[in-house]
């Protein structure tokens, strides 16, 4: 039986969310290192946002969103499960596994088709539908410290490997 090992490529150090922009290109120029470029600009593959309520995943991904470029404003994906944006001719897919049932339900909806396309995709809660997640995929792990008034937080960036 193989074991899943992480390796730790990205960790932002802790920050409140006035620093969120600095913290953005700096995750960005990351990713950009493990992940395929795709001739658009952009880079094609998936990446998963696991944190608490709260954490920030969806303003991490507005935040990812403004600074590639998207035009027109993102939303949270939560009562849709998926945001498709384009920033220049990339694609950009971002799905809230929240509502999910199951993971039967995120196979049932072909929510897995998305991660076949020369895109990138930014998935939320997928501890929801684990199954889902492709092998490839990296792992955004969000942090909160919520003990003053003003909460930081911290994303770091693992790539799973099977041994």
């Amino acid at each position: 039986m193989s074991e899943i090992l992480q390796k730790q490529l990205f960790d932002s150090g802790w920050y409140t969310l006035s620093e969120l922009d600095s913290m953005v290109g700096r995750l960005d120029a990351a990713m950009r290192q493990v992940l395929l470029p795709n001739g658009k600009g952009g880079y094609s593959g998936v990446v998963a946002l696991h944190g608490p309520m709260g954490s920030g995943k969806t303003t991490l991904v507005n935040a990812l969103c403004q600074f590639w470029g998207v035009k027109g404003g993102t939303a949270s994906a939560t009562f849709g499960l998926v945001n498709a944006y384009k920033a220049g001719d990339w694609s950009i897919f971002h799905q809230d596994l929240y509502r999910l049932s199951g993971e039967e339900e995120a196979w049932e909806l072909g929510l897995s088709e998305y991660f076949e396309a020369d895109a990138l995709n930014l998935v939320e809660w997928p501890e929801r539908a684990p199954g889902l997640m492709p092998n490839n995929a990296l792992l955004l792990e969000l942090q909160v410290e919520e003990a003053s008034d003003s909460p930081e937080r911290r994303a770091i960036l693992w790539q799973m490997e099977a041994s």
